[in-house]
């Protein structure tokens, strides 16, 4: 079973800080403003000039489908991905995700596991396409949006599920 790490509980307006490894350039990582979906590159050391580098919105959605990216970036599973864009509200997503709250945690858990299921269902009744199609949409449109930062999303090697790549700098 496929769990997301569950990280400490937010205040409105803070930001989550993701370094990303060896996904950017050292001594750079994400600030994302969940609240106002807004994504920021920015320098990671001590310096004298205004430490953001790039400053982007996205629209929730996008945000839905990037913050699971952000916590798994090297292997997000689809299950994952697909009970993100159809949770319920966006509030109640941020707290399954980044809440230690038992029954915010249940709820995304098993939320992840109906997905499961229904992928399942559609891969034995050959709806998997129709199945993943909103996620595919969703995902054409965010592509072009993290390019300036360098990153991209491509299906994992396995086909099962989503992960964050490099773009090779210029």
């Amino acid at each position: 079973m496929t769990t997301v790490k569950h990280h400490t509980p937010r205040r409105e307006g803070e930001t989550l800080l993701f370094s990303l490894d060896t996904l950017l350039p050292a001594g750079q990582a994400l600030s994302v403003n969940v609240d106002y979906c807004i994504v920021a590159l920015v320098c990671t050391s001590p310096t004298s000039q205004n430490p953001i580098l790039l400053e982007r919105p996205l629209t929730e959605r996008a945000m839905r489908i990037f913050l699971p990216l952000l916590s798994e970036p090297h292997s997000c599973p689809h299950e994952i991905l697909l009970a993100s864009l159809f949770y319920p509200s966006y509030r109640a997503f941020l707290e399954g995700l980044f809440s230690n709250d038992r029954g915010a945690a249940q709820s995304w858990n098993a939320t992840i596991q109906a997905h499961r299921q229904r992928l399942l269902q559609a891969q034995e009744r050959k709806t998997w396409k129709q199945e993943m199609k909103p996620l595919y949409n969703v995902l054409s449109k965010i592509r072009h949006e993290l390019h300036p930062f360098g990153l991209e999303i491509c299906a994992t090697p396995s086909r099962l599920g989503y992960t964050l790549i490099s773009l090779p700098r210029t």
